[in-house]
């Protein structure tokens, strides 16, 4: 259970990463009421609040959470169908469903829980139906279930869609603050043109955001552009293929890209055409390098969409298709697979996860107004890089302490 912290607290440590400003060293967070309400050097902010209990950490980094753009809870480590092909993969997957539902839901809880303790604070999650949406309500973390849906299940796109949008409301009554259940039109493979026009309109129109699958694989593309494939007929026969078009120019043409959709993987085929699409929508991305690897996926041009203006945000994707549900570690991947910096690591898994689903007014860096989301890490204070160096302590275990808006809901040290 989270450790609630109602009244005042400073979190200090021997080195702050606000991640919106240089690293400070014995840099401390003032926490009221779950947010922050001051930033700065320990030794002022201890001095304007007297009294207040100070949490100092000397020998590590106070980091923002990581925020996890894309991520699939119901899935458990052992057992995962073989990678290689995305169709491979997902067909053995979805044989394995109905002796999946028996532990879907520990599996959810037992991700969620490395989650945190690993650094996560905000997690976008997305599930069959919302299926996981408990495990993450009842985790500590902050966070949206996207609900998947599937059109096949149902007599007409309009009925598909208006399930979909009342469930998601559903889902939403009684939650924490932080948590909440939004829709997710699943891939342009699964469901048809004119549910996810649909879908996309009426989310847009609750100022909802939506997320999707998207130019995850060269079969994707393959059935969007020839209609051909081992996806051609995942889910019974999907007609629609052969638009004869990227998947990212098919789902602009079925009104899917906008501001508020979260597009994840964008692995496959992703020309510069599409980017400036991309671009031009407004629609954001969500980077899941290590599962694209898994499922011979290729490699996402992440750094050619941040030039491009896209806001791009880091994802784990799920236990079946990547080795953990550790989001810095996947980031230091993403670090190494694109020749990036530390700094710019560190952002991708923090303020550009919060840009990416639109809450970076919220979390996403250690700013005065914004909830007190944030990981301690054990690292060393005398390395030449120290984005990287918390980035490598981050992803190797490092972390020592999750908090999120205030409350501390991992702490392995005691104190």
């Amino acid at each position: 259970m989270p450790e609630s912290q109602a009244k005042d607290v400073i979190f200090a440590a021997g080195t702050l990463m606000p991640v919106s400003s240089p690293p400070l060293q014995d840099g401390a967070v003032l926490v009221r009421d779950g947010r922050i309400e001051a930033v700065g050097a320990l030794v002022d902010i201890g001095r304007e609040n007297p009294g207040t209990e100070v949490r100092f950490f000397p020998n590590y980094t106070v980091i923002p959470g990581g925020v996890n753009a894309h991520a699939h809870l119901g899935f458990r480590r052992k057992d995962a169908p073989e990678g290689g092909t995305f169709s491979g993969w997902l067909g053995r997957l979805i044989e394995r469903l109905p002796e999946k539902e028996a532990w879907t839901a520990q599996a959810a809880h037992d991700a969620a829980r490395e989650a945190i303790e690993a650094g996560t604070t905000y997690m976008a999650e997305s599930s069959p139906y919302g299926e996981c949406l408990p495990q993450l309500a009842e985790s500590g973390m902050a966070g949206t279930v996207f609900a998947e849906f599937f059109p096949h299940e149902f007599a007409t796109p309009e009925e598909a869609v208006g399930f979909m949008v009342s469930k998601a409301h559903e889902l939403g009554e009684g939650l924490p603050e932080r948590v909440n259940a939004r829709v997710s039109v699943h891939s342009p493979y699964t469901v048809d043109p004119e549910s996810s026009r649909l879908a996309g309109r009426r989310t847009r129109e609750m100022g909802w955001t939506l997320a999707i699958h998207l130019s995850e694989s060269p079969e994707e593309v393959e059935f969007i552009k020839s209609g051909t494939g081992g996806l051609a007929n995942i889910f019974g026969s999907n007609e629609w293929g052969g638009a004869g078009v990227s998947p990212v120019h098919y789902a602009q043409s079925v009104e899917l890209l906008a501001p508020e959709t979260i597009a994840a993987h964008l692995a496959t085929g992703v020309s510069e055409e599409d980017i400036e699409i991309l671009a031009r929508t407004g629609a954001a991305a969500a980077h899941c390098p290590r599962s694209n690897a898994y499922l011979g996926c290729g490699v996402s041009p992440v750094p050619a969409m941040i030039d491009g203006g896209i806001r791009v945000g880091m994802g784990t994707d799920g236990l079946w298709s990547s080795p953990s549900m550790n989001l810095f570690e996947e980031t230091l991947f993403a670090v190494e697979l694109h020749g990036m910096s530390g700094a710019a690591g560190l952002e991708l898994a923090t303020l550009g996860g919060a840009r990416t689903l639109g809450i970076e007014a919220e979390t996403g860096t250690l700013d005065a107004g914004k909830w007190a989301d944030l990981a301690v890490v054990e690292t060393s204070s005398e390395d030449a890089d120290p984005w990287r160096d918390v980035l490598e302590a981050a992803a190797g275990g490092g972390v020592a302490a999750t908090v999120v808006g205030g409350d501390v809901i991992y702490n392995r040290l005691g104190r």
